[in-house]
């Protein structure tokens, strides 16, 4: 019965002794502190924006507490800064890790802007000492990119933009009628969430191979490690071309990110409303393209990855020469790569032809390329694909010619026919696989468009259908 009463007397204390533990202290310098990385890094920022906010984490993987303080190594002048424990500064003390535990430090940077066109490099580091003496450090890295910023710009007049720096676009970019704004080859435009291209002029956006015009979200940072914005779609607006904007020219253009790509309003299909020429169109929430009763034509060019539909059709005329159309979004299954139609909202739009020569229209479903016509022309719609490998299920339709149909009991169909099957970094590539079916299987129109995408050469006879000539 002794024996009982004394362990309920020492059960308390050895356990208030085993608590208390933790929050021992220690100045032995043999003690040190552990940390998740060596150094932070951050991609481009752009100066006169606060980054996001990168984190490491310190351990004390020790027996003992530890105490220590943070100093930022440049103080109140560095372009970083720091939060410990819910403080922030550029001095922090009095800090405390006690035995095996571990805090989180969250760490941004704003770089002043001057008058630097290319990208430079801010770096700095934060030290801790600890109380018994030992210093450590976690250096910390980061990108700066001066860069212009246009918030709720009207183009009112002939406009041009330059590859000097970067713009980013605030509450859209708009270009009245009668004005044309010209893009220079390389120039970059990083539109904030929601802002847009919204075009009732004209839009010249003529970049080349070497210096390709940019459109895409403004944020740089990462959604989660390894999976940055700019791989996600719905990161801005699209560019949006009013009824009455005509002659539009899409040369070396890489568009991506958006809600969605291009939107061409209905408009005299008499005139040519818009040209795409070798540029790409990738990875939006809706659809890639979507033109109504409007004349545009496209070649040589990458029309992939949209959430709704990556060829929107309804009436007008439409040409599409060397094109890659397929729909392998990661995020969402999608409707189909091309849609043609004669109705728009409930309203009749007169189909005047659609024509698809040396294509590639894929995709995940058994049928990608889908037509909802009113009964009095659905016989007759004047539409044709050619010289084209194309995933349909009905294959005796009279509009297709010399096309490959995309066999989906074989090994080489959809996403089979194309280098990257794996979506690695959430971008996938379009360029043709040894084995894919639209090899060798184009018409002569390769004396037209010599070049492909990537600036490999096409053979004048038995080149791929496709924006991209297969290469070893």
């Amino acid at each position: 019965m002794k024996r009982i009463w004394i362990l309920n007397i020492l059960l308390p204390l050895l356990t208030l002794w085993s608590c208390t533990d933790d929050w021992t202290f220690s100045t032995d310098s043999s003690y040190v502190l552990g940390f998740s990385t060596d150094t932070v890094r951050f991609d481009t920022v752009f100066t006169g924006a606060v980054s996001a906010s990168a984190e490491f984490r310190i351990y004390n993987p020790n027996e003992v507490g530890l105490k220590f303080d943070a100093l930022m190594g440049g103080g109140t002048a560095s372009p970083f800064r720091m939060n410990l424990d819910g403080e922030g500064g550029a001095v922090i003390t009095g800090l405390e890790i006690p035995a095996g535990d571990s805090l989180f430090c969250f760490v941004s940077v704003n770089i002043t802007p001057d008058d630097r066109t290319g990208v430079f490099n801010a770096f700095d580091s934060i030290r801790f000492v600890l109380e018994s003496g030992v210093v450590q450090w976690v250096s910390l890295s980061a990108h700066g990119q001066n860069a212009v910023r246009l918030k709720g710009r009207r183009i009112e007049a002939d406009e041009t933009l330059t590859s000097n720096l970067p713009y980013i676009i605030y509450d859209s970019l708009y270009v009245a009628d009668g004005a044309t704004l010209t893009l220079s080859p390389g120039t970059r435009l990083y539109f904030h969430k929601g802002a847009r291209l919204d075009v009732a002029g004209r839009l010249i956006a003529q970049g080349s191979r070497d210096s390709v015009i940019l459109m895409r979200g403004d944020r740089l940072d990462e959604m989660l490690p390894e999976i940055p914005y700019d791989v996600l779609a719905g990161q801005w607006g699209g560019i949006r071309l009013r009824s009455q904007s005509y002659g539009n020219l899409l040369e070396w253009c890489d568009i991506h990110g958006g809600d969605w790509g291009i939107l061409a309003d209905s408009a005299d299909a008499d005139q040519l409303k818009l040209s795409v020429v070798s540029s790409i169109i990738h990875n939006v929430d809706g659809n890639g393209i979507e033109a109504t009763g409007c004349r545009i034509e496209v070649a040589n060019s990458q029309i992939t990855n949209a959430g709704v539909t990556c060829v929107d059709i309804t009436g007008g005329w439409s040409e599409f020469t060397f094109c890659t159309i397929a729909g392998f979004s990661i995020w969402n299954i999608g409707s189909q790569a091309v849609l043609l139609t004669d109705c728009r909202d409930g309203y009749a739009v007169p189909f005047l032809g659609a024509q698809f020569r040396n294509c590639i229209i894929t995709g995940r479903h058994e049928t990608e390329l889908v037509t909802l016509f009113a009964d009095s022309i659905k016989k007759t719609a004047p539409y044709s694909v050619s010289n084209s490998l194309l995933m349909v299920r009905d294959t005796t339709d009279a509009r297709y010619h010399d096309v490959v149909f995309e066999d989906r009991e074989s090994d080489m169909f959809g996403p089979y026919n194309f280098t990257d099957r794996s979506y690695q970094g959430y971008r996938s590539v379009f360029t043709l696989d040894s084995l894919s079916r639209a090899r060798g299987i184009a018409d002569t129109l390769s004396a037209v468009w010599p070049i492909d995408l990537a600036g490999v050469p096409r053979p004048p006879l038995g080149a791929d259908a496709g924006c991209f000539q297969y290469q070893p």
